[in-house]
């Protein structure tokens, strides 16, 4: 896969964390644009498709996000083929999401959280 192809999946993956959960309001009309129609969601807490992912962002992780849940503090992106690894560390733990991405769009995730010590694992994340 090309220099560029993987980058343009890096930026997928940053515009979807820029737009969708971090973003000012949370952009949930974008998901449209970013997620395959079929995308897969290995999180039992979100459902699948489209529509599993904007109720995620509604009902169980209400965006924007705040509190420690806002709490971004460092983000790495590695990216090989297909996959983007997105790691994020803040004050309370560590995240990290996988996604496989296909024809554009982000198709498929994974998450894992890691508290810090002293910290519980927040709420539906």
């Amino acid at each position: 896969m090309s220099t560029e192809k993987i980058e343009a999946n890096k930026e997928l993956v940053r515009r979807f964390y820029r737009e969708v959960p971090y973003g000012p309001g949370g952009n949930l009309d974008v998901i449209d644009e970013l997620l395959a129609e079929d995308y897969k969601q290995h999180n039992p807490e979100a459902g699948q498709g489209r529509e599993g992912v904007k109720h995620f962002f509604t009902n169980v992780i209400p965006v924007p996000l705040t509190g420690d849940l806002a709490g971004e503090q460092d983000v790495t992106l590695i990216a090989e083929g297909d996959m983007v690894v997105r790691q994020e560390v803040r004050h309370n733990g560590m995240l990290i999401d996988i996604f496989r991405i296909e024809d554009g769009k982000l198709a498929e995730h994974w998450d894992a959280w890691r508290p810090a010590a002293g910290y519980e694992r927040p709420p539906s994340f």
